[in-house]
């Protein structure tokens, strides 16, 4: 999918935005954010079962770290990667936009997983604001720096 067809993408709306982060994100391989975000699901379910937390609320607790990573890895590989489509580059200039959609999407899977393995609805609130906003913060921070390298290498 590409970006849509206006000459000031600064006029975009919201869905426009989701729409070419959506693209960004599917042009990315998910091998190596699956890899991570496997590594870090079963590395904190172990370390929830040596310290005697056993049950659904520590499944579902690792499940929605290991989501967080991935969304984090496959957004940051996206930013960093080196490509001249229209929507990557809309990506590395606008990153904080860009990070709005792995936020917004760590945060509805963080609430259905807490929600859904016994966390409560209180809980699950929690849970969605503080795994979105950190996936929020580091993936645009991610971006903004990655973008500040490549204009210094440009200039």
């Amino acid at each position: 999918m590409t970006a849509p067809p206006r000459n000031d993408p600064g006029r975009m709306s919201r869905r426009e935005e989701m729409t070419v982060s959506a693209s960004v994100l599917s042009g990315t391989s998910a091998a190596s954010a699956l890899a991570a975000g496997a590594v870090v699901t079963l590395g904190d379910l172990g370390l929830q079962v040596l310290h005697g937390h056993i049950g659904l609320g520590a499944v579902g607790g690792s499940l929605t770290l290991g989501v967080s990573v991935f969304f984090v890895v496959l957004a940051g590989a996206a930013l960093m990667r080196a490509r001249a489509g229209r929507a990557a580059r809309w990506a590395a200039e606008n990153p904080w936009r860009f990070a709005f959609l792995p936020g917004m999407s760590v945060a509805v899977i963080a609430f259905l997983l807490t929600m859904l393995l016994g966390g409560g609805a209180l809980s699950g609130v929690w849970a969605a604001a503080w795994h979105g906003a950190l996936v929020y913060g580091v993936t645009g921070a991610v971006g903004a720096v990655a973008g500040r390298g490549r204009k210094g290498r440009r200039a």
